[in-house]
């Protein structure tokens, strides 16, 4: 049997093959391994981004329904002011002014939001007022 033995420019020429192409290999995972860490860096990024945002627009919702409400509560110290009557006669007098600007089928309605949702009573107060601001003087 004949072995064949390689010359030592042969080893070298293969040696060198072998570490190009562990090289070319190294460098492939490190550029996935960087591709990665970029992708995961630009997910979180935006998640941040998006969190941040999303807690701006809920406090500003919740700055509107604040106000919204305050400005139900103005209207009934406004009627308590103006007309020199308790809270209970101002929700009653805010609860007549409402009546006369809704259609009839939806008035018995209104009795029932002063009974169990004066904030509701309030809201339809306000956008009615909203539409004829002239008419707060006839609460």
């Amino acid at each position: 049997m004949h072995w064949y033995i390689p010359s030592k420019y042969q080893l070298q020429e293969l040696f060198d093959l072998l570490r190009a192409s562990n090289n070319r290999v190294i460098s492939f995972f490190l550029i996935c391994a960087q591709c990665v860490v970029f992708i995961a860096t630009v997910t979180v990024i935006a998640l941040v981004i998006a969190r941040v945002k999303y807690a701006q627009q809920r406090k500003e919702l919740e700055q509107m329904i604040e106000m919204y409400y305050q400005s139900g509560l103005a209207l009934v110290r406004y009627v308590m002011l103006n007309r020199q009557c308790s809270e209970i006669v101002a929700y009653q007098r805010i609860k007549t002014f409402v009546k006369n600007h809704v259609p009839f089928d939806e008035q018995s309605s209104i009795d029932r939001m002063f009974l169990y949702d004066r904030q509701g009573l309030l809201d339809k107060a306000v956008s009615t007022l909203v539409l004829a601001p002239d008419e707060i003087d006839k609460i």
